[in-house]
């Protein structure tokens, strides 16, 4: 194994600072909120710079795989990489970028040992009664699975199956998707629900 004593070093010195990175996006089939890629660089990326560290990912292709590296790397010049392949149900480019996507999300977690949770700043804890936060403007990815999970009410559909169909046909969670796939898919859903023309 190659020295990594500095890249070791900072790491431990950057996860004792890290801290939980809020679940800033909706998922309207789940009623449920998770941390998104950007909020995950956001919250990271001040204490990497700070100790000198750097995360950097490309699409790859491993054994005939579409697949995405992942490296630490540290200002020393010592660097970690790990390799996942990717998962696309459909192999197109929206396909193929939501797979990665997910997977950066993912691997750049694993990477620095970065978890997403609920931050209430311990209002839960001490039930201490704020103000409620403005809602921040939904992202059009946000507003079509709004959209999507309207019309599946609407038609008396299964949210479940529905979103395991999503996970199926395009290899990630709807929560990932940019918002041409969710829309592709709403379109494809709508269609269905109204039957033959």
């Amino acid at each position: 194994m190659t020295d990594i004593n500095e890249l070791a070093a900072a790491l431990v010195a950057a996860q004792a600072e890290f801290s939980a990175v809020p679940k800033t996006a909706e998922n309207p089939f789940f009623h449920s909120k998770y941390a998104d890629l950007a909020s995950v660089v956001k919250a990271a990326q001040p204490v990497l710079a700070k100790h000198g560290l750097a995360v950097s990912q490309h699409p790859t292709v491993v054994d005939g795989e579409p697949s995405l590296t992942t490296y630490l790397l540290h200002s020393s010049g010592q660097s970690l990489q790990s390799t996942m392949r990717l998962c696309a149900a459909k192999h197109d480019p929206q396909g193929q970028g939501a797979a990665i996507t997910y997977a950066r999300r993912f691997a750049y977690q694993a990477v620095l040992g970065l978890v997403a949770d609920d931050d209430d700043d311990g209002n839960r804890a001490t039930a201490v009664k704020q103000a409620e936060p403005k809602a921040k403007p939904k992202s059009p990815a946000d507003k079509a699975r709004e959209d999507l999970a309207a019309l599946v009410k609407k038609n008396k559909m299964d949210i479940g199956a529905i979103a395991k169909r999503f996970t199926d046909d395009y290899g990630m969670d709807i929560r990932e998707a940019d918002v041409q796939t969710v829309q592709g898919f709403l379109t494809l859903i709508a269609d269905e629900a109204r039957g033959p023309q």
